[in-house]
Protein backbone atom coordinates (compact mmCIF):
# COMPACT_ATOMS: atom_id res chain seq x y z
CA UNK A 1 0.00 0.00 0.00
CA UNK A 2 1.73 3.22 -0.82
CA UNK A 3 2.80 5.64 1.86
CA UNK A 4 0.28 8.74 1.25
CA UNK A 5 -2.60 5.92 1.73
CA UNK A 6 -1.82 4.14 4.86
CA UNK A 7 -0.88 7.71 5.99
CA UNK A 8 -5.16 8.47 5.82
CA UNK A 9 -6.23 4.63 6.90
CA UNK A 10 -4.22 5.47 10.11
CA UNK A 11 -6.04 9.11 10.23
CA UNK A 12 -9.29 7.65 9.68
CA UNK A 13 -8.92 4.89 12.25
CA UNK A 14 -7.37 7.75 14.68
CA UNK A 15 -10.90 10.01 13.77
CA UNK A 16 -12.59 6.91 15.09
CA UNK A 17 -10.93 6.15 18.22
CA UNK A 18 -12.02 9.61 19.63
CA UNK A 19 -15.98 8.46 19.61
CA UNK A 20 -15.42 5.55 22.38
CA UNK A 21 -16.30 8.69 25.32
CA UNK A 22 -18.86 10.28 22.94
CA UNK A 23 -22.37 9.70 23.53
CA UNK A 24 -23.35 13.26 23.02
CA UNK A 25 -21.69 13.68 19.78
CA UNK A 26 -18.58 15.45 18.30
CA UNK A 27 -18.24 18.71 16.32
CA UNK A 28 -15.40 18.52 13.34
CA UNK A 29 -13.48 21.17 15.66
CA UNK A 30 -13.29 18.38 18.32
CA UNK A 31 -13.21 15.37 16.50
CA UNK A 32 -9.86 17.12 15.10
CA UNK A 33 -8.82 18.46 18.77
CA UNK A 34 -9.03 15.14 19.93
CA UNK A 35 -7.25 13.07 16.96
CA UNK A 36 -4.84 15.41 16.42
CA UNK A 37 -6.06 15.64 12.59
CA UNK A 38 -5.46 18.80 11.02
CA UNK A 39 -8.91 20.16 10.06
CA UNK A 40 -9.36 20.38 6.90
CA UNK A 41 -7.84 16.70 6.38
CA UNK A 42 -10.91 16.00 9.47
CA UNK A 43 -13.32 17.63 7.16
CA UNK A 44 -12.57 15.44 3.84
CA UNK A 45 -11.97 12.17 6.17
CA UNK A 46 -15.32 12.86 8.45
CA UNK A 47 -17.16 13.19 5.08
CA UNK A 48 -16.14 10.04 3.60
CA UNK A 49 -16.84 8.25 6.45
CA UNK A 50 -20.09 9.75 6.84
CA UNK A 51 -21.00 9.40 3.18
CA UNK A 52 -20.38 5.36 3.25
CA UNK A 53 -21.93 5.24 6.71
CA UNK A 54 -19.07 4.51 9.39
CA UNK A 55 -20.53 8.11 10.90
CA UNK A 56 -23.57 9.65 11.28
CA UNK A 57 -24.65 13.55 11.44
CA UNK A 58 -27.61 14.83 13.47
CA UNK A 59 -29.63 17.85 13.78
CA UNK A 60 -26.92 20.21 15.33
CA UNK A 61 -24.24 18.93 13.32
CA UNK A 62 -22.85 16.13 15.52
CA UNK A 63 -21.07 13.05 14.64
CA UNK A 64 -21.65 9.44 16.00
CA UNK A 65 -20.56 6.23 15.32
CA UNK A 66 -22.95 4.96 12.69
CA UNK A 67 -24.98 1.83 12.10
CA UNK A 68 -22.95 0.53 9.09
CA UNK A 69 -19.63 0.47 11.07
CA UNK A 70 -21.94 -1.57 13.90
CA UNK A 71 -22.98 -3.80 11.13
CA UNK A 72 -19.38 -4.68 9.85
CA UNK A 73 -18.27 -5.10 13.37
CA UNK A 74 -21.00 -7.19 14.31
CA UNK A 75 -19.75 -10.12 11.91
CA UNK A 76 -16.84 -10.19 13.79
CA UNK A 77 -17.30 -14.36 14.32
CA UNK A 78 -15.39 -14.27 18.13
CA UNK A 79 -18.50 -12.35 19.07
CA UNK A 80 -21.30 -13.03 17.21
CA UNK A 81 -21.88 -16.60 17.60
CA UNK A 82 -20.80 -16.52 21.14
CA UNK A 83 -23.28 -13.90 21.71
CA UNK A 84 -25.96 -16.32 20.39
CA UNK A 85 -25.78 -18.88 22.68
CA UNK A 86 -24.20 -16.93 25.81
CA UNK A 87 -27.54 -14.79 25.45
CA UNK A 88 -29.61 -17.10 27.27
CA UNK A 89 -27.98 -18.22 30.20
CA UNK A 90 -27.43 -14.20 30.79
CA UNK A 91 -30.89 -13.45 30.53
CA UNK A 92 -31.18 -16.60 33.22
CA UNK A 93 -28.65 -15.34 35.35
CA UNK A 94 -29.84 -11.92 35.16
CA UNK A 95 -33.45 -12.90 35.89
CA UNK A 96 -32.56 -15.09 39.11
CA UNK A 97 -30.17 -12.25 40.18
CA UNK A 98 -31.30 -8.63 39.21
CA UNK A 99 -27.74 -7.88 38.69
CA UNK A 100 -25.74 -6.93 35.99
CA UNK A 101 -24.18 -9.85 33.99
CA UNK A 102 -21.62 -9.21 31.34
CA UNK A 103 -19.98 -10.87 28.62
CA UNK A 104 -16.11 -10.27 27.91
CA UNK A 105 -13.28 -11.58 25.64
CA UNK A 106 -9.93 -10.70 25.51
CA UNK A 107 -8.23 -8.55 23.05
CA UNK A 108 -4.60 -8.86 23.11
CA UNK A 109 -3.75 -7.19 26.56
CA UNK A 110 -7.49 -5.91 26.99
CA UNK A 111 -11.07 -6.95 27.72
CA UNK A 112 -13.75 -6.13 25.09
CA UNK A 113 -17.39 -6.48 26.81
CA UNK A 114 -19.48 -7.62 23.45
CA UNK A 115 -22.88 -8.30 25.78
CA UNK A 116 -24.69 -7.58 29.01
CA UNK A 117 -27.58 -7.03 30.66
CA UNK A 118 -27.91 -4.36 33.20
CA UNK A 119 -30.51 -3.25 35.47
CA UNK A 120 -32.23 0.23 35.18
CA UNK A 121 -31.26 2.24 38.27
CA UNK A 122 -27.58 1.50 36.62
CA UNK A 123 -28.17 1.05 32.76
CA UNK A 124 -25.76 4.06 32.27
CA UNK A 125 -22.98 2.90 34.46
CA UNK A 126 -19.56 0.84 32.49
CA UNK A 127 -18.80 -1.69 31.36
CA UNK A 128 -20.42 -0.79 27.90
CA UNK A 129 -20.58 -2.93 25.53
CA UNK A 130 -17.43 -2.54 23.16
CA UNK A 131 -15.65 -0.92 26.06
CA UNK A 132 -12.66 -1.98 26.70
CA UNK A 133 -10.82 -2.34 30.18
CA UNK A 134 -7.66 -3.55 32.05
CA UNK A 135 -6.94 -7.26 32.54
CA UNK A 136 -5.66 -6.54 36.25
CA UNK A 137 -8.66 -5.46 37.05
CA UNK A 138 -11.91 -6.63 36.57
CA UNK A 139 -13.20 -10.18 37.42
CA UNK A 140 -13.14 -11.14 33.64
CA UNK A 141 -9.40 -9.71 33.01
CA UNK A 142 -8.20 -11.91 36.22
CA UNK A 143 -10.08 -15.26 34.34
CA UNK A 144 -9.22 -14.22 30.95
CA UNK A 145 -5.70 -12.84 31.76
CA UNK A 146 -5.17 -16.67 34.08
CA UNK A 147 -6.07 -18.50 31.44
CA UNK A 148 -3.67 -16.46 28.57
CA UNK A 149 -0.46 -17.59 26.96
CA UNK A 150 2.33 -16.90 29.70
CA UNK A 151 4.03 -14.32 27.53
CA UNK A 152 1.28 -12.37 28.22
CA UNK A 153 0.57 -12.66 31.59
CA UNK A 154 4.14 -11.61 32.06
CA UNK A 155 4.16 -8.99 29.55
CA UNK A 156 0.85 -7.83 32.10
CA UNK A 157 2.22 -8.48 35.51
CA UNK A 158 4.88 -6.59 34.67
CA UNK A 159 3.32 -3.73 34.60
CA UNK A 160 2.82 -0.66 34.88
CA UNK A 161 -0.92 -1.80 36.36
CA UNK A 162 -3.09 1.05 36.68
CA UNK A 163 -4.35 1.92 39.81
CA UNK A 164 -8.21 2.37 39.81
CA UNK A 165 -9.11 2.53 43.86
CA UNK A 166 -7.45 1.73 46.85
CA UNK A 167 -8.74 -1.87 45.99
CA UNK A 168 -6.80 -1.87 42.56
CA UNK A 169 -4.26 -4.98 42.40
CA UNK A 170 -1.23 -2.79 42.04
CA UNK A 171 1.84 -5.47 42.64
CA UNK A 172 3.42 -8.07 40.76
CA UNK A 173 3.37 -10.74 43.27
CA UNK A 174 0.18 -10.41 44.64
CA UNK A 175 -1.37 -10.79 40.86
CA UNK A 176 0.71 -13.69 40.57
CA UNK A 177 -0.94 -15.22 43.21
CA UNK A 178 -4.21 -14.50 42.31
CA UNK A 179 -4.10 -15.61 39.09
CA UNK A 180 -2.44 -18.71 40.15
CA UNK A 181 -5.98 -19.00 42.66
CA UNK A 182 -8.35 -18.30 39.47
CA UNK A 183 -6.92 -21.17 37.79
CA UNK A 184 -6.98 -23.28 41.05
CA UNK A 185 -10.75 -22.00 42.35
CA UNK A 186 -12.69 -21.64 38.47
CA UNK A 187 -13.28 -18.16 39.34
CA UNK A 188 -12.17 -14.82 39.52
CA UNK A 189 -13.45 -12.11 42.22
CA UNK A 190 -12.82 -8.03 41.80
CA UNK A 191 -13.55 -6.43 44.83
CA UNK A 192 -14.23 -3.14 44.72
CA UNK A 193 -11.36 -2.48 42.01
CA UNK A 194 -12.64 -0.48 39.23
CA UNK A 195 -16.02 0.76 41.29
CA UNK A 196 -15.89 0.91 45.28
CA UNK A 197 -19.16 0.62 45.81
CA UNK A 198 -19.09 -2.58 43.53
CA UNK A 199 -17.96 -6.26 42.94
CA UNK A 200 -17.69 -8.59 40.26
CA UNK A 201 -17.64 -12.65 40.07
CA UNK A 202 -16.17 -14.31 37.28
CA UNK A 203 -16.29 -17.90 35.55
CA UNK A 204 -14.53 -18.86 32.61
CA UNK A 205 -16.43 -20.30 28.97
CA UNK A 206 -14.37 -22.26 27.14
CA UNK A 207 -14.89 -23.32 23.50
CA UNK A 208 -14.96 -26.60 21.14
CA UNK A 209 -10.85 -26.72 21.49
CA UNK A 210 -11.41 -26.79 25.26
CA UNK A 211 -9.43 -23.09 25.28
CA UNK A 212 -11.18 -20.37 27.50
CA UNK A 213 -12.66 -18.00 25.11
CA UNK A 214 -14.49 -15.89 26.63
CA UNK A 215 -15.54 -14.87 30.34
CA UNK A 216 -18.94 -14.36 32.31
CA UNK A 217 -19.74 -11.79 34.95
CA UNK A 218 -22.17 -10.85 37.51
CA UNK A 219 -21.90 -7.25 39.16
CA UNK A 220 -23.27 -6.22 42.63
CA UNK A 221 -23.19 -4.15 44.97
CA UNK A 222 -20.24 -5.03 47.49
CA UNK A 223 -22.08 -5.32 50.72
CA UNK A 224 -24.36 -8.41 48.33
CA UNK A 225 -21.29 -10.66 48.12
CA UNK A 226 -20.79 -12.87 50.60
CA UNK A 227 -20.43 -17.31 50.45
CA UNK A 228 -20.08 -19.12 48.03
CA UNK A 229 -23.41 -18.83 46.21
CA UNK A 230 -22.41 -16.22 43.99
CA UNK A 231 -19.15 -17.98 42.36
CA UNK A 232 -21.27 -21.17 42.41
CA UNK A 233 -23.94 -19.43 40.26
CA UNK A 234 -21.56 -17.85 37.95
CA UNK A 235 -19.80 -20.73 37.25
CA UNK A 236 -22.75 -22.62 36.45
CA UNK A 237 -24.05 -20.30 33.68
CA UNK A 238 -20.64 -20.02 32.21
CA UNK A 239 -20.49 -23.93 32.38
CA UNK A 240 -24.00 -23.84 30.37
CA UNK A 241 -22.61 -21.74 27.82
CA UNK A 242 -19.37 -23.65 27.54
CA UNK A 243 -21.29 -26.80 26.94
CA UNK A 244 -23.47 -25.52 24.46
CA UNK A 245 -20.50 -23.77 22.28
CA UNK A 246 -19.15 -27.84 22.39
CA UNK A 247 -16.58 -27.52 25.01
CA UNK A 248 -15.14 -31.34 25.60
CA UNK A 249 -16.37 -32.25 29.19
CA UNK A 250 -13.34 -32.93 30.52
CA UNK A 251 -12.01 -29.57 29.95
CA UNK A 252 -14.63 -27.94 31.55
CA UNK A 253 -12.47 -26.52 34.25
CA UNK A 254 -9.34 -24.91 35.53
CA UNK A 255 -6.20 -25.14 32.34
CA UNK A 256 -3.07 -26.62 33.41
CA UNK A 257 0.64 -24.83 32.89
CA UNK A 258 1.01 -26.51 29.57
CA UNK A 259 -2.16 -25.09 28.05
CA UNK A 260 -1.28 -22.02 28.64
CA UNK A 261 2.09 -22.57 27.21
CA UNK A 262 -0.12 -23.36 24.40
CA UNK A 263 -2.27 -20.24 24.31
CA UNK A 264 -5.17 -21.85 25.67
Amino acid sequence: MPKERRSVLRRALRILDVFEDAADGLSLSEISRRSGVPLTTTHRIVGELHEWGALERDDSGAYRIGLRLWEAASLAPRSVGLQRVALPFMQDLFETTHRGVHLAVREQDQVVFVERFVSPEVAGDRPRVGGRYSMHATAVGLVLLAHAPLELQEQVIDGPLARYTPHTYTSAGELRRVLADVRRSGYAISDRQINPKLSSVAAPIYGSSGGVVAALSLILPFEEFHGPSVPHLVQASARGISRALGAPQGRIGPHSPSDMRKGG
